[in-house]
């Protein structure tokens, strides 16, 4: 079984690396379309819209430009471009719209950022 940690993972915001990511998960959906039609005894489904989502932790260091952009986007509501490159060489493009920003701290710890991103149109993967 190969390990892969997140040295085989990258984020980038408007094509600037976001550094200090301790762990991120990315979320696509597709919603189904109920088009059973009477006198039918099961259920019939199609595709319909799709959507996803992101979320993760980092270190806050706001000399980072990644970071910076990031938290600009959570401040102003601005749509970003995101790519996030998985550790099997697939990348994953999206907009998105920071919808949570959440500074934490502990004593004796490093400051931490939990972030919640929503893919804003089409996602597409490579």
């Amino acid at each position: 079984m190969a390990v892969h940690n997140t040295s085989d993972f990258t984020f980038t915001v408007d094509s600037t690396a976001v550094a200090g990511i301790v762990d991120a998960t990315v979320t696509l959906n597709t919603e189904t379309v109920d088009v059973t039609e009477l006198g039918n005894t099961a259920r019939t489904y199609v595709a319909g819209i799709t959507n996803g989502t992101a979320s993760g932790n980092l270190y806050y260091d706001i000399g980072d430009a990644g970071v910076a952009a990031l938290q600009a986007a959570a401040l102003s509501g601005a749509e970003i471009a995101c790519v996030f490159t998985l550790y099997t060489s697939t990348t994953i493009t999206a907009n998105a719209i920071v919808t949570s920003w959440t500074p934490s701290v502990a004593i004796a710890d490093v400051v931490r950022v939990a972030f919640e991103l929503q893919f804003t149109g089409t996602v597409s993967d490579a």
